[in-house]
């Protein structure tokens, strides 16, 4: 119904009923556990929006591509030309001897580095040309154009209403041809392409998410500022309930509120949270935001109040001033260092930007990755608490991007934050990380829902699976420790600390000493916690 979501919420639970499991043993998991805090990181091309800024690629262009991508088909012997085969868009090749329209093209116009430059660089113009055309009249990709059409039929606005409001005709696919006039209102600058700029289906995973109670945290992720700028500006919109699109009015359905208001959480994205990542220096910078904790949620147009910020007194103009003279000069941003360890921008990123507010954007570093032949350990850095299993059961992190590719993460960088090693696609597929299929995502405004409803499914498994590999580990060594207890019982004070206690903190401390923490205490704390395969919780004499 107009002025309000199509979304039913679920009921608590009564006392007495029973917990409906979603898979067997999901009872065996903790609250906490059940209803982790979800971090989840959404690139912008190709997985929430339609075009590519930083590739220069419109929508037009981008839908295009996407689908040579997704068609697979076979090579002529006689002609060499590629011939179509599959009936539908896909990720994978239905069979293993069919190969994409990208691929081919891939093939008879190389540009790798041996090449000279000018005839690289030509190959990489008519490649790019070959699958921004895909499915035009006579291209290779023709009979795809209905795929095509479909995907600009669902981004399209259809409600009459909201057209005629708007003065909608046909939708704009070149954003080059609709340009954003100053003189007109905001709604008006959003609405100008007669179609949806973010897709629908990350719009709807809000609702969901929002109505069920969810503690979720986003992370826009692009290698554009500029392409942020836009989904930052939608998003606040979207939250307060004033998106042209979404709220209330002209038949559209309006949020529920994730502004802040009414005890919502406040899921708009503030400068100060604009983070950027320099992979030459090893670092994750925020520059407009202090360095510190984080002490409230912050609110467009403030920065969250840090941990141990004095503010001057409301009307003393004097000291309002002088304030703001120490504070230009003593402004320390907020940056995190990954040189050795990347345990400063896992711990950052969770306990304190994230704690200041519940979105943050990051701009990947797009030089750094095309200087090492786009390979995915110098993409978008994604860190997660995997130590061999999961570490971590009530965080879980899901990077949701459309340019991963088959067999390699290609643009994601998917590493354990304690060993720093990156992890195989094959283990962080599904559970960290999400390849999204534009077609669906475009086409089935339940997509996102779905694909996290997958991820989280599996990440349960994999928890109750690890603990029943520990459980029988630890069955094997029960006895003795039983026996070993009886003894340390018998110890004095000293003696146990000295057997039991520092042994397990020594590579801590040493660590501690080495780094110099400016919070050792918390160091420490962190490091313990991150290295526990190397200690036994379970005491032993």
């Amino acid at each position: 119904p107009a002025g309000g979501l199509d979304v039913p919420s679920l009921p608590p639970p009564k006392d007495g009923d029973e917990v409906q499991e979603a898979f067997p043993g999901e009872s065996r998991l903790s609250p906490e556990e059940r209803d982790r805090w979800l971090i989840l990181h959404f690139a912008l091309p190709r997985t929430i929006m339609t075009c590519d800024m930083a590739e220069g690629r419109s929508t037009e262009v981008e839908l295009n591509d996407v689908l040579s991508r997704m068609a697979w088909g076979s090579i002529d012997g006689r002609t060499s030309d590629w011939m179509l085969e599959s009936e539908s868009p896909t990720l994978d090749a239905p069979h293993s001897s069919l190969i994409s329209y990208f691929e081919y093209v891939e093939r008879m116009y190389p540009s790798d580095e041996s090449m000279e430059k000018e005839a690289r660089e030509e190959n990489i113009a008519m490649a790019a040309q070959k699958r921004g055309a895909f499915t035009n009249t006579g291209d290779a990709g023709a009979k795809f154009r209905p795929m095509f059409d479909q995907m600009v039929k669902n981004l399209q606005h259809s409600n009459k209403a909201l057209m005629k409001a708007y003065d909608l005709k046909k939708p704009i696919l070149s954003e080059q041809d609709a340009p954003e006039d100053p003189s007109r209102s905001e709604a008006q600058g959003i609405m100008r392409f007669g179609r949806h700029q973010v897709l629908p289906a990350f719009w709807q995973l809000l609702n969901q998410l929002t109505k069920k109670n969810r503690r979720f945290s986003l992370v826009l992720r692009s290698f554009s500022e500029e392409q942020v700028a836009i989904v930052q500006r939608e998003l606040q919109l979207f939250c307060q309930g004033q998106h042209p699109a979404y709220d209330g009015k002209n038949k559209t359905q309006k949020p529920p509120p994730m502004s802040g208001d009414k005890g919502s959480r406040d899921m708009r994205l503030i400068d100060a949270n604009l983070g950027r990542f320099d992979r030459s220096a090893c670092k994750l910078y925020f520059a407009s935001r202090p360095a510190g904790d984080a002490t409230k949620v912050a609110r467009p147009g403030e920065v969250a109040a840090l941990a141990g910020a004095a503010a001057p007194v409301a009307g003393d103009a004097s000291a309002e001033g002088a304030s703001a003279e120490e504070g230009a000069s003593a402004f320390t941003p907020t940056e995190y260092q990954f040189a050795s360890d990347y345990h400063e921008v896992y711990a950052g990123m969770q306990d304190q930007v994230l704690q200041g507010a519940n979105t943050a954007a990051i701009i990947d570093d797009m030089a750094y990755w095309k200087s090492k032949g786009q390979d995915s350990t110098a993409g978008k850095l994604l860190l997660v608490d995997h130590a061999g299993g999961l570490a971590e059961t009530k965080v879980q992190h899901v990077f949701f991007d459309g340019n991963m590719g088959s067999g390699s993460a290609q643009c994601v960088d998917v590493r354990d934050v304690v060993t720093g090693e990156p992890l195989a696609q094959s283990d962080a597929e599904g559970l960290f990380t999400h390849r999204v299929d534009l077609f669906q995502a475009t086409t089935d405004v339940d997509y996102f829902v779905q694909a996290l409803d997958a991820c989280e499914l599996k990440f349960s498994q994999k928890v109750l699976q690890s603990r029943q590999v520990a459980g029988a580990a630890g069955d094997d060594v029960a006895s003795g420790e039983a026996a070993a207890g009886s003894e340390a019982d018998r110890l004095p004070p000293k003696e146990y600390l000295y057997r039991n206690i520092i042994p397990a903190l020594l590579p801590a401390l040493e660590a501690c000493q080495r780094d110099r923490p400016a919070d050792p205490v918390e160091f420490i704390a962190f490091y313990m916690l991150r290295h526990s395969k190397q200690y036994s919780k379970t005491l032993k004499a």
